[in-house]
Order: C-alpha cells, then sequence, then structure tokens
C-alpha cells in the first residue's frame, strides 16, 4: 500500500553505475529541478512577503519624525548632508547613550574589559615613555579582531555606523 519498495529501487538505481543510473537521472532530471525551483519560488514569495509586512509595521508604528528622518538620509545628495540626517535620527532614537555606555545587550560580543585593560597599557606606556611596553601592547593588538572590536554589532547599531566610544578610542 506504500510507495516504500519503489522508492528504495529509485534510490538504488540513482547511486549504482550502470544503464538504469543514466535511465533514472534522465526520469527525475525535471522533476527534480522542477521541485527545487518550485521551493526558490516559496522562499521568494515568503521573503516578499515577511518584507511587506515589515513595510507596513513600520508605516503603521513609526514616529512620523523618524520616517521624515529617514526619508531625508536616502534623498541626501552628500556624505555631510547624510551623516547629519543620520545623527539626528540617532538622537531622536535615543541611541547616542548606547555609545556611552560599556555593559549592555553587545558586550558579550566583543571584550570590553581587555579593551580598556589595553588602552591603559598604552597609556601607561607612553607616560612612563616604556617603549618596550608599548611594543607589547602593540603586539597583542595585531592580531585578527583583538577583543572582537570588529564586531558588526558595534558598528549597525547607530544610524550613523559609528562604534561605542571605547572601540573608537582603542582604535
Amino acid at each position: 500500500k506504500t510507495c516504500g519498495g519503489l522508492l528504495i529501487i529509485v534510490a538504488l538505481a540513482t547511486i549504482v553505475p550502470g544503464k538504469l543510473h543514466g535511465l533514472s537521472g534522465r526520469i527525475l532530471r525535471w522533476p527534480i529541478l522542477g521541485l527545487t525551483y518550485f521551493m526558490i519560488g516559496v522562499e521568494l514569495i515568503v521573503y516578499v512577503l515577511i518584507r511587506l509586512f515589515i513595510r507596513a509595521v513600520e508605516t503603521i508604528f513609526a514616529n512620523s519624525h523618524h520616517r521624515s528622518l529617514r526619508h531625508a538620509i536616502s534623498q541626501s545628495k552628500s556624505y555631510d548632508e547624510w551623516y547629519k540626517m543620520a545623527t539626528m535620527l540617532d538622537v531622536s532614537q535615543n541611541r547616542t547613550e548606547w555609545k556611552c555606555t560599556i555593559d549592555d545587550d553587545t558586550s558579550s560580543r566583543y571584550n570590553w574589559s581587555f579593551i580598556r585593560e589595553l588602552i591603559q597599557d598604552m597609556r601607561k606606556a607612553r607616560e612612563d615613555n616604556d617603549s618596550l611596553m608599548a611594543f607589547a601592547v602593540l603586539k597583542q593588538c595585531t592580531r585578527k579582531n583583538v577583543g572582537g572590536v570588529m564586531s558588526e554589532d558595534l558598528f549597525t547599531y547607530m544610524n550613523t555606523g559609528e562604534p561605542k566610544i571605547i572601540v573608537r578610542e582603542f582604535v
């Protein structure tokens, strides 16, 4: 009553080389291709529906001031104009406080205590005019993504793309 045996034969025919392999490949080529295109189409439709839903929710619930600032950002002609509008949007959304904090939801993405320690060590090396200590600190900083300061979360939260102050100070 089930097609389990037929499926096993078809699966073996597609795996085992020989005349059946070529025949099953020709027979199953179009259904598999059709299924693949169908799945791509379904994913595309789901993506478009999600984007339309998000757009509708933003239209309904977004602050009109924020909406006008986003529109001004998209219509800006120069970097200075874009940066000014993005800064105004950050201020109106209270995102400037995030830049000043260290311990928040993004703190797990980078090692802020290590970064602070490196900054303090470099300052001490400059004050003491200790080139060996400065070299040791700089050697630690040459590693790829030291302390996680290149985490995408640190650059995408603000509309201007600015990272936290501690990261800017470190760099």
